[in-house]
């Protein structure tokens, strides 16, 4: 009977940590989704504050920190989108582990 309660025991503190395993991969995966669904918007707010009317350009010195501001910020999301993909990954790799100790025991 003893062994019975450890392994009860055992299943139901794998099935509490996949809960949160699972719990973070879909915070992470809503994050993920809302960040890259507010870059279309951001680049179409930058283009209809960019394009003015046609006598009233962009002045020549702003052009190289305007891309500059823009490549840098293109980069830093996906580095970070990266991130979250390496971070997904081995939360899936973590879930495959304990789905397998649940079904052994």
């Amino acid at each position: 009977m003893p062994n019975e309660s450890l392994d009860s025991t055992k299943v139901a503190n794998i099935r509490t940590v996949y809960d949160q395993l699972c719990e973070s991969y879909r915070a992470i995966d809503d994050f993920r989704t809302k960040l890259l669904a507010a870059l279309p918007l951001a680049s179409g707010a930058g283009i209809f504050l960019l394009i003015r009317k046609p006598g009233e350009g962009i002045p020549t010195e702003l052009l190289m920190p305007i891309g500059v501001f823009g490549f840098l910020t293109a980069l830093g999301l996906y580095i970070f989108e990266i991130y979250g993909i390496r971070k997904c990954t081995h939360l899936i790799v973590v879930g495959g582990y304990l789905e397998e100790q649940g079904q052994q025991t």
